[in-house]
């Protein structure tokens, strides 16, 4: 069922139709905010808290000016961004957020070096301010639309794709340098 019929249903006063846009939209929010950096119990409270704010301002929502996921979305975002400003030092990035990459069993060198790699892109991620982070994961792992990241992170088409383009060639410029333990002098 498409999320305006259940949109439809709790204005009608089904209150408990909540529950379905819950279990369509808590993994991809538990995902985006593992990519935003945080451990999976800090994903949880923060999605949780992203769904009660839902349900409080639902009246707020406009379907003419976003789509519900964009919208709850951006309730995430704003949530991860005040918490992770609130941080002292950032978060790093959550394991979670890298367990879907590896597919095969890889033997323990290649666990080591897959770690390593790990550890640098964590590092390399932490580096980009966190609006970057947003909008890569936004884009890139839960592959939701530009003109949609544009919407949650409050700025125009035109600025989203400028931004993602800096933010990839930053990535890139950071992960091209050696790691320091294997610089040669």
């Amino acid at each position: 069922m498409k999320d305006q019929a259940v949109l439809e249903r709790i204005a009608r006063g089904e209150q408990e139709a909540f529950a379905e846009l819950v279990k369509r939209y808590q993994q991809p929010l538990f995902g985006f905010l593992g990519r935003m950096g945080m451990t999976q119990a800090q994903a949880e409270d923060l999605a949780q808290e992203t769904f009660l704010r839902a349900w409080l301002h639902l009246r707020q929502f406009d379907p003419e000016r976003a789509q519900f996921s964009t919208w709850l979305h951006t309730i995430a975002r704003n949530l991860a961004f005040n918490f992770l400003a609130s941080r002292q030092p950032q978060t790093a990035l959550s394991e979670e957020a890298f367990a879907d990459v590896v597919c095969v069993q890889p033997n323990p060198m290649q666990r080591l070096q897959i770690k390593q790699e790990q550890e640098r892109l964590q590092q390399a991620l932490r580096s980009l301010p966190m609006q970057d982070r947003s909008a890569l994961a936004l884009a890139y792992v839960h592959g939701i639309s530009l003109a949609d990241v544009a919407r949650i992170e409050e700025v125009s088409l035109p600025a989203i794709k400028t931004r993602l383009h800096r933010a990839r060639q930053a990535l890139r410029d950071l992960l091209k340098t050696k790691p320091a333990q294997e610089k040669k002098p």
